[in-house]
């Protein structure tokens, strides 16, 4: 188990938040109308199993989910999580419907990475830049699934630390919630508290 000072659990929330607030500042720009991500909740897991056992979500519940693994400095998978529901109003405010046939799905599909895209990178970015740490991106992959399928799917089985962020998408007569789940390898999360504790040191 690794241990999280009160200081870097602070730091911690404060790129999460610089991050969450410039992919805002992007989807303004995307749909016509003012977008704010709010983060009300980050959470720390020792494990997969421990984020299972709180039921965030019922076990046979299906989300809506884009996921990208991110290499460097820092290793693991980053995820964006929506209820259908969610996803449905979200992909209404880019393109003006939710589309319900198959044949329209790779337009839904394609929004939806697209929002991941710029969400997950956005968070995981904040923490590289203001780290100074490079970290690399695979292509975001869109999955519906049940929400233990999810996690437990495309993750080694190795010992793995999880961060729970809560996203609230505000828009003018929209609710939409979100999780932003980042599964780090054990010994990539040490360097990432080693690394802001050596921002502490830079700053003092």
């Amino acid at each position: 188990m690794i241990s999280v000072s009160d200081y870097q659990r602070d730091v911690l929330g404060e790129l999460i938040n610089i991050g969450v607030g410039r992919a805002a500042g992007v989807l303004n720009q995307m749909i016509d109308s003012h977008v704010e991500l709010l983060v009300p909740e980050v959470v720390f897991f020792d494990s997969i199993q421990d984020l299972l056992g709180k039921n965030i979500f019922e076990p046979d519940e299906t989300v809506s989910a884009i996921k990208l693994d991110f290499h460097g400095f820092f290793s693991g998978v980053a995820a964006l999580v929506f209820p259908p529901s969610s996803a449905c109003n979200l992909v209404q405010a880019l393109v003006g419907h939710c589309p319900a046939t198959d044949d329209m799905d790779s337009l839904r599909i394609g929004a939806l990475q697209e929002i991941g895209n710029i969400v997950l990178n956005g968070v995981m970015g904040s923490m590289g830049n203001m780290l100074n740490r490079h970290i690399n991106y695979s292509p975001p992959v869109y999955f519906e699934e049940t929400f233990h399928d999810l996690v437990r799917s495309g993750l080694d089985q190795g010992e793995r630390m999880v961060l729970f962020v809560r996203t609230h998408f505000r828009m003018e007569g929209r609710e939409i919630s979100g999780d932003i789940l980042l599964f780090f390898k054990v010994e990539t999360f040490a360097a990432l508290l080693e690394a802001i504790d050596a921002m502490s040191d830079w700053t003092c």
